[in-house]
């Protein structure tokens, strides 16, 4: 039978699930939840009804794959049309193959709340990993594109996925450090989500994913004062709060207004909220706001904060002493130069 979970105001979208190997349309229920709450109207449909039928009318149109469901949904990206792909897990090439009940649940998952989900659920198709997987269209619908993975996925390997999103100028890759096979359902699930809704809100309002500008050429040589992405990150994203005032700011708002990638300002923003410049009282759910006012918080706090220290020396140096003082210096100074303000 067919699940659908919608919107309680006004429909944005509507994504439209097809599952992967062995799965059912109940193991999508906390997905559905979460989408359903930023607006979105999502579908598990049963897999012989008219596709047509899927998709709320007068609203951007998703297919969402996950496993062998990423294969169908590319290929149906073909024949209908849709305002977007969203592919999860996709399987170019054979993996492990789970020897066991415990083996597939750690490849699938390692999300407590879905493994415990899986174990408890009488429908799910376990030793369907091992059946044949089919192969992928010879091309890739000319739409914007999201390609979702882990980086510990042993049933499909990332490679593949990688090459695939470096020769696609519609398409965006957001590999998951440890993520498993069911992205969509691991552990990083709401940073998954999240990802989701950006990719969806920027189509949406009519946006064009456009290929990534190519870096400009580096210096043989690095400048010995180097700067690091953490600290960029965090810094462009604290000074997008304080126009903010006391109102939470998502993280996807952050990501999309400054240009971050969305995985790494999740993670940051925990660490910024554990050395007390941000609160929030659901992550990126709830939002983030400045814990003090802006001339309170300091360009030292802020490295302290994401890097733990302000300088660190390869090892072996005979002049340690040299670097550790100079270290105080850089310290002292950073903690003098506020996020905003004269310093």
């Amino acid at each position: 039978m067919s699940r659908t979970w919608a919107p309680e105001g006004a429909c944005r979208g509507t994504l439209v699930v097809l599952p992967g190997r062995g799965e059912n349309p109940a193991v999508y229920q906390r997905f559905g939840r979460r989408l359903s709450v930023d607006g979105y109207a999502v579908v598990v449909p049963e897999p012989d009804t008219d596709a047509e039928t899927w998709f709320q009318p007068g609203a951007a149109r998703f297919l969402v794959g996950t496993d062998v469901g990423a294969l169908r949904a590319w290929a149906l990206a073909l024949e209908m049309e849709v305002d977007g792909l969203i592919l999860a897990g996709t399987p170019f090439a054979r993996g492990q193959s789970p020897v066991d009940r415990d083996d597939e649940i750690g490849a699938r998952t390692s999300c407590p709340v879905h493994r415990e989900l899986l174990e408890n659920d009488p429908e799910f198709g376990w030793g369907r990993l091992t059946e044949d997987v089919p192969e992928p269209p010879m091309q890739l619908p000319d739409v914007p594109i999201l390609l979702l993975h882990g980086d510990a996925d042993t049933l499909a390997p990332v490679a593949p996925v990688t090459s695939l999103a470096a020769k696609h100028p519609q398409s965006s890759l957001a590999v998951f450090k440890d993520g498993v096979h069911d992205i969509l359902n691991d552990k990083f699930h709401r940073s998954v989500a999240a990802r989701i809704v950006l990719f969806c809100e920027e189509i949406g309002k009519g946006a064009v994913l456009l290929p990534e500008i190519p870096a400009a050429p580096r210096p043989r040589r690095s400048a010995p004062v180097h700067i690091s992405a953490r600290t960029d990150y965090s810094v462009r994203a604290l000074r997008d709060l304080v126009g903010s005032g006391s109102e939470p700011v998502k993280c996807e708002v952050i990501a999309r207004r400054q240009r971050i990638p969305l995985n790494s300002l999740v993670n940051l923003m925990v660490e910024l909220r554990r050395a007390g410049l941000v609160t929030s009282q659901r992550g990126c759910d709830g939002g983030y706001s400045l814990a003090r006012p802006a001339e309170r918080i300091t360009i030292g706090e802020v490295v302290r904060a994401v890097e733990g220290g302000v300088t660190s020396v390869h090892n072996g140096s005979p002049g340690t002493e040299v670097w550790r003082e100079l270290g105080l210096q850089v310290s002292a100074f950073l903690d003098g130069v506020p996020l905003v303000g004269d310093r």
